[in-house]
């Protein structure tokens, strides 16, 4: 049986030190863990409420992802911090159909048990939040650049509108002109140009650090691109993004409805190939434009 608090001194001390050395050596490093982590945190929050009215039960909350560095256990949900800040989940039991919930698991409160609107809610929940704080940090920078609340709100959709697009155009042309993003990224001389470029970690840290530098308005700004982004990104019908969870509950409640068989399941495991396709290309976009950016760099 797990401890109620579990607490790692070592991997504690990872995670500290880790954050002093971009303290001091990267500053915009620190500046891009605090955004994301807002962000991300944000998001989970999102489902994990969203599943509760739901009838769902979480049991696992965490930002970060590889060993745990803290955790507490508050009801049947264990809420923590992990060592690698970049990420975070909420777990739903019973996200396939055959999938076993731990010992004693009610399996009224798996995800599985809820309702198809239950379903849909919980997975959209989380790119809604991402979506609706880009609004208002958008609407917050048009406040602070003088305009008045009801035109900041206008401006704080349209711009979280612009990132949605420019954000679903920037993954087409990826995907259909992988070729030519492959010559650029393979040409040292640089005489190629990229179809689209994306911002690594490196990039973003560095436009974090020039946002943060030119004032509250600007630093707004970019918080509201990248959670836009992250919510227009995680909308993609792609496993295992949200879009495709979402996709998987409307679709199966369409066709329970068409043949009035409502014992018809969807069983997400065959789509376990693609989710690793999509894994797969998602590092090699983040890899390449990595190298891309450390390239210019130099």
């Amino acid at each position: 049986m797990r401890p109620a608090v579990s607490f790692s001194p070592a991997w504690s001390a990872v995670a500290l030190g880790s954050v002093l050395v971009l303290a001091v050596a990267a500053p915009g490093g620190l500046y891009l863990i605090g955004f994301l982590g807002i962000i991300i945190v944000s998001h989970e929050a999102g489902h994990l409420l969203a599943a509760r009215r739901a009838g769902i039960e979480p049991t696992e909350f965490f930002w970060g992802f590889g060993p745990e560095v803290l955790s507490i256990d508050i009801g049947t949900c264990r809420y923590g911090l992990k060592a690698l800040f970049l990420g975070g989940y909420v777990k739903l039991e019973g996200m396939t159909p055959s999938s076993e919930p731990p010992d004693r698991f009610p399996e009224g409160l798996t995800y599985r048990a809820a309702t198809h609107r239950g379903r849909l809610a919980t997975i959209l929940a989380g790119p809604a939040v991402n979506l609706v704080m880009a609004a208002v940090a958008f609407g917050a920078a048009a406040v602070l650049d003088g305009q008045r609340s009801p035109q900041a709100l206008v401006t704080g959709l349209g711009d979280v509108w612009f990132v949605v697009a420019a954000t679903g155009e920037a993954l087409w042309l990826w995907v259909s002109n992988i070729g030519q993003y492959w010559a650029a990224l393979l040409d040292g001389s640089g005489s190629t140009d990229a179809p689209v470029r994306f911002l690594s970690p490196v990039a973003q840290a560095d436009v974090s650090r020039q946002a943060v530098g030119l004032g509250l308005g600007t630093s707004l700004q970019w918080f509201g691109i990248l959670s836009a982004a992250v919510g227009a990104i995680n909308l993609v019908p792609l496993p295992p993004l949200d879009g495709s969870h979402a996709l998987v509950a409307g679709g199966e409640w369409l066709a329970q409805r068409l043949r009035g068989d409502r014992s018809i399941r969807l069983d997400v495991r065959r789509l376990l190939p693609l989710a690793y396709l999509t894994v797969g290309l998602l590092v090699a976009l983040s890899v390449t434009a990595l190298i891309m950016d450390i390239r210019d760099l130099a």
